[in-house]
């Protein structure tokens, strides 16, 4: 078996599919290490294990709607793609998806997973409960407010198998999608912030070429004005894909078409291949009052960016207070590379890291990306916090695999 990219071939002793959280929960018992996996949308061996890997997907399906919250109930490993039509149907939606609705929300949750908007948290940050089997077996329920919640949303799949996520939920509402082409980078570094919260959800999409510009993809709720231009950019008027010379038939509907948020807030349909598949990802995380020197950095290797790179995007993300979050207490600029799979890839990674150190930036957990323990122990400032909660809920590590001992310097057990 291999991640969703393969460029990870996992090395699995068993792979367990429970059907039942009783199922589950014997699982954990028998077993000495295990590690929960969920669509494998990861870029490193962070979803790999050389002992059991455990899927959600075949337990009982959860989708519990509660008004009074508003809030809903789901199994967490389901899908977005699968949760999202079910709620909307029922007059509720999420506040934000990320960019495709085929990863499981547990994976997604874990890693800090995020969509886009300068008002907008990562999806971690719609979680108000969850309810884990711990290393024994035994049930605990942890919910917004108690001292193990900012820690253990964010969790990398440490401390405990979370099987159920309690969200929070709201009214449903529309979405018209626009692109404004052709803005250059220097204006976006000019006026980032403005640009950057001109809609709802903003993203934008530079390839580093030469040319020195990019497509802002502008997704606006019902009630917002949607600009003639911006920033001297005026609205496409045909469909288009991320990567330009990639059909956009699987790209959600633009040209101001309205329709429900599931179906604009992902730039990818469910039903098609999302992105290129044959890809590598990577992606960085930096205080948003940095993204203008951070673009600045990126253009002196701009011409090493380009041959390898299929597309990059540039997002932003609310501050939070979730421990091992890209945006821990700092409202964030998020810098993403979608590369084409080479090795030549690997070193310039490396270089990347070094010209955006000196910013702090936080590597996305679940792609790839080449800082060391020493590093991350700097820029995420609960780690070694975090480190204490997860051992005192799983004191042998049953939960733990080489990459998060090496990450977070966890001793084997």
């Amino acid at each position: 078996m291999k991640n969703w990219s393969g460029n990870v071939e996992f090395q699995d002793l068993a792979f367990l599919e429970p059907c039942s959280l009783q199922e589950l929960q014997e699982v954990i018992r028998k077993n000495e290490r295990i590690r929960v996996r969920g669509t494998a949308h990861c870029f490193n061996q962070l979803a790999d294990t050389s002992s059991v890997s455990v899927n959600l997907a075949r337990m009982p399906e959860v989708i519990e709607i509660n008004e009074q919250v508003p809030s809903v109930t789901v199994l967490a490993g389901m899908t977005f793609g699968q949760l999202a039509p079910r709620i909307n149907q029922a007059g509720w939606a999420l506040s934000n998806l990320a960019s495709l609705p085929h990863i499981s929300i547990a994976g997604s949750v874990a890693t800090g997973t995020h969509g886009s908007g300068i008002t907008n948290q990562n999806l971690a940050n719609q979680i108000i409960s969850l309810n884990v089997v711990l290393e024994d077996g035994t049930l605990k329920k942890i919910s917004k407010g108690d001292e193990l919640f900012n820690p253990i949303v964010v969790g990398l799949g440490l401390g405990a198998i979370v099987y159920q996520y309690e969200m929070k939920i709201e009214k449903t509402f529309n979405i018209r999608q626009v692109i404004y082409e052709e803005i250059s980078r220097i204006e976006l570094q000019r006026n980032f912030e403005s640009i950057m919260s001109a809609a709802y959800s903003v993203s934008y999409f530079t390839d580093w070429s030469n040319l020195g510009q990019g497509n802002l993809w502008c997704k606006f709720r019902s009630l917002e004005i949607i600009p003639e231009s911006i920033a001297g950019s005026q609205k496409a008027d045909q469909k288009q894909h991320p990567i330009p010379s990639v059909d956009p038939e699987a790209c959600t509907d633009q040209l101001e078409i309205p329709g429900p948020w599931h179906e604009r807030l992902p730039h990818f349909k469910l039903e098609f291949m999302p992105s290129v598949g044959n890809e590598i990802q990577s992606e960085y995380f930096v205080d948003i009052r940095d993204a203008a020197d951070v673009i600045s950095e990126l253009e002196k290797i701009a011409a090493e960016i380009y041959p390898l790179l299929w597309i990059s995007e540039i997002r932003t993300i609310a501050a939070d207070n979730l421990w091992l979050s890209g945006s821990f207490q700092r409202n964030t600029a998020a810098i993403h590379f979608t590369w084409k799979k080479s090795d030549a890839i690997y070193p310039l990674i490396e270089k990347i890291e070094g010209l955006l150190s000196p910013f702090a930036y936080r590597p996305h957990w679940g792609k790839a990306f080449s800082a060391k323990s020493e590093y991350l122990k700097e820029v995420f400032p609960q780690i070694d916090d975090f480190k204490k909660v997860i051992l005192g809920l799983d004191p042998s590590q049953k939960f733990s695999n080489d990459f998060t001992r090496d990450k977070l310097e966890f001793h084997q057990r």
